[in-house]
């Protein structure tokens, strides 16, 4: 497939390199700018907002504080909550709590809420939350702490890498793989579609425009 041609550039207002891998993978140009915004400080301020509300309010940020900047730009923001019965799991950042989460995860069904925005011109074009529910089998401790020996979840939300071998961490999967790794590719396909912003109809190659 023919890189798409961007009529306005495309921005991934993430840091993350998953995200970066998945939206590649659907041959479109892009530029990834990370965000202006204060995710802390947001997340201290939204902590009376359900998970799926938290997700969404994040991923507005995201993609405002880098729309900001460049206001003429298609900006995408993203963002992602684990939630176990309201209690949200944050990125561990070292072994042992990544060890604690999971152990707070094993046996027990929790949900991965993936946040997505497309902001232009100071506004958002369109938004949406798309929830996967994932059953962790009953691992011992010697399995979780195998396990963050091996991928090191340090930075993924909920403490295991889909992608990598978080898979062997569950015995029943409710949702898609981009909708648990953090970026809802479908939908987000069809809003570009829907919006009119991207055609299979052109020059030889997709087309997209805003």
């Amino acid at each position: 497939m023919a890189k798409i041609p961007l009529k306005h550039t495309l921005v991934l207002a993430s840091a993350s390199i998953v995200r970066d891998q998945m939206l590649r993978r659907l041959d479109i140009p892009f530029t990834v700018i990370r965000p202006r915004a204060d995710e802390e400080a947001l997340k201290a301020t939204i902590q009376h907002l359900d998970p799926v509300e938290q997700s969404l309010a994040l991923a507005r940020a995201k993609a405002a504080s880098v729309n900001e900047i460049h206001p003429g730009w298609l900006v995408l923001g993203c963002d992602q909550v684990c939630a176990l019965d309201g209690e949200i799991f944050s990125k561990p950042g070292s072994p042992e709590a990544a060890i604690a989460q999971l152990q707070k995860l094993r046996g027990r069904t929790h949900e991965q809420h993936s946040a997505i925005a497309l902001y232009h011109d100071g506004a958002c074009l369109w938004e949406t939350v798309e929830t996967a529910r994932l059953t962790m089998r009953a691992l011992s401790d010697a399995e979780i702490e195998a396990y963050v020996a091996l991928d090191q979840p340090l930075h993924s939300c909920g403490s295991y890498m889909f992608e990598k071998h978080g898979k062997h961490l569950f015995q029943r999967v409710e949702g898609t793989d981009d909708v648990i790794q953090g970026l809802p590719t479908v939908a987000l396909l069809n809003a570009l579609y829907d919006h009119q912003m991207i055609s299979l109809v052109g020059d030889g190659s997709i087309t997209i425009r805003v």
